[in-house]
């Protein structure tokens, strides 16, 4: 069903029509305001607490929010179309993975008992398919915009060399705030990550990052003259 939803949208019909630069924008956006609402919503509307990462934020009163921005982001993803056809492949499978992160929750030590997500499973067991998923996503997110955002396509302006330029930051910093979730995993336990707040700062760069990138993408930030 899914799959024809997608067909359907990339055929370009007039009634579905979205322009390549108000998609892009629309993904940035997406990315730059899922921590910040699900911040600061779960703190005002929820328990007056931050969480340990954006992802527990499944377990509080914006889990609806979450996901359905999850499930947006992703389908925007997976119906965008790329100047060649490795864009096409990037993009979808950067959409698959975002919506494998919103069916399979994290895991939370504080419902281990329950089962969770689309396919309830017990948080252990969906922990492995999210945490895949979320390493896929943000590596195919700094791929994209470190290697396909900056290809040449047509005149090379002064204004494109300046958007290849917060590009290729953008993307370093994707695989920086990556890095650092994978090394605070073998330095840090379960308990000093989640105190701290490190996966949430880290998660919460990376997606920062992610958006500005679109954003520049769409001509929202740089616009050609």
């Amino acid at each position: 069903m899914l799959g024809g939803i997608v067909k359907y949208l990339q055929k370009g019909n007039k009634d579905v029509v979205i322009s390549y630069k108000l998609l892009r924008r629309l993904i940035g956006f997406l990315g730059i305001l899922l921590p910040l609402i699900c911040i600061s919503f779960g703190w005002f509307f929820g328990d007056y607490s931050i969480q340990q990462s954006i992802s527990i934020y499944y377990y509080t009163n914006v889990r609806d929010f979450l996901v359905g921005v999850l499930f947006v982001m992703s389908l925007f993803l997976m119906t965008y179309k790329g100047a060649y056809r490795i864009d096409n492949w990037i993009t979808t499978i950067t959409g698959i993975a975002g919506l494998c992160i919103a069916v399979f929750p994290c895991y939370n030590h504080k419902y281990e008992t329950i089962r969770v997500g689309l396919f309830q499973l017990y948080p252990e067991v969906s922990n492995y398919f999210h945490l895949s998923a979320a390493a896929l996503f943000f590596l195919l997110l700094a791929i994209n915009s470190i290697f396909l955002f900056t290809r040449k396509v047509g005149v090379t302006t002064k204004q494109k060399l300046k958007r290849n330029v917060v590009y290729i930051t953008c993307g370093i910093i994707i695989l920086i705030s990556f890095l650092g979730l994978v090394i605070s995993m073998f330095v840090f336990s379960y308990e000093q990550r989640f105190e701290n707040k490190i996966v949430l700062l880290f998660e919460a760069i990376a997606l920062l990052a992610f958006g500005i990138s679109w954003l520049v993408k769409g001509q929202t930030i740089i616009p050609d003259r």
